[in-house]
C-alpha cells in the first residue's frame, strides 16, 4: 500500500506545483506548496507524513517554516530551490558550499550556530552573508536559524490575503457555503496572486472550510 500512498502524495504535490503562478513572482521563484494543502487531497494525514519523509530522504523535496507563520510548513521541490538560489545570488562559491553542505545532505528545518560553524565549517562572515541573502532566517531561540526561501515574505502575504478573501466570499453567501465549481470560477482581488484553486486547497487543508460531497458536486462550507 505504501508505494501507492507515496505516489498519491507525489501526484498531489506535482499538481499544486503546476498551478502555482510563478510568473506573478520574481524570476525563478520556486513553486511553494503548503503542507496542509496535501491534507485536502490525500485521505490520511499519516500517509502524507510518511510519503514526505521518504521524499525528503531521497532529496526530492525540502520543507520550510515561512515566518511569521511558523506553524505552517511549506514544501519546495529541491531542484526548484537549488536553481532559484543559484540564480538569485552572486556569491557563487558560498552558495555552492551552502547547497553541498546543507541543502543536499540534510533536510532539517533549522540549524544551530555550533552545527554551522563547527561541523560544517562556515565562518561568521558566511553566516552573515547567508542571512542577508535570505537563505538563513533567525529563529526566536538564540543562535539558531531556519533555512529560508529568499523573497518568501511576499508569498506569505498573498497567501493570507487570498485565504481571507475566500473566507469572506463564503461568509457573504446565504448559508455560508457555495458550490466548489462556483468558488473556483470566481475572481478574487488582484492582490491575491495565487489563483482561486490554490486557495481552495489551502482553506480545506487548513480546516477552515469543509468540502462536502453531494450528488451534484462538492460544496465548500465555512467551518466557523
Amino acid at each position: 500500500r505504501f508505494p501507492d500512498v507515496c505516489n498519491e502524495t507525489k501526484s498531489a504535490l506535482q499538481l499544486l506545483r503546476s498551478i502555482f503562478p510563478t510568473d506573478k513572482f520574481s524570476p525563478g521563484f520556486p513553486p511553494i506548496v503548503m503542507k496542509h494543502q496535501l491534507y485536502a487531497m490525500v485521505q490520511t494525514r499519516s500517509d502524507v507524513e510518511k510519503a514526505l519523509d521518504m521524499m525528503m530522504e531521497q532529496g526530492m523535496v525540502r520543507t520550510f517554516c515561512l515566518a511569521p507563520h511558523e506553524a505552517e510548513l511549506a514544501i519546495v521541490f529541491t531542484e526548484d530551490y537549488v536553481s532559484y538560489v543559484r540564480q538569485r545570488t552572486s556569491q557563487s562559491l558560498l552558495i555552492e558550499s551552502f547547497v553541498d553542505k546543507v541543502v543536499t545532505p540534510f533536510w532539517d528545518l533549522s540549524y544551530s550556530h555550533a552545527f554551522l560553524t563547527r561541523q560544517l565549517e562556515f565562518q561568521e562572515a558566511d553566516i552573515s552573508e547567508l542571512v542577508r541573502a535570505g537563505l538563513l532566517t533567525p529563529r526566536n531561540e538564540p543562535s539558531r536559524w531556519w533555512i529560508g526561501v529568499p523573497g518568501s515574505a511576499g508569498f506569505a502575504r498573498t497567501l493570507i490575503r487570498g485565504r481571507t478573501a475566500l473566507l469572506q466570499m463564503l461568509r457573504r453567501s446565504k448559508h455560508r457555503e457555495l458550490p466548489r465549481t462556483e468558488v473556483e470560477s470566481s475572481r478574487l482581488p488582484r492582490s491575491t496572486k495565487l489563483g482561486t484553486a490554490y486557495y481552495v486547497y489551502d482553506a480545506i487543508g487548513s480546516g477552515l472550510v469543509a468540502c462536502v460531497k453531494t450528488t451534484s458536486g462538492d460544496i465548500l462550507r465555512l467551518r466557523e
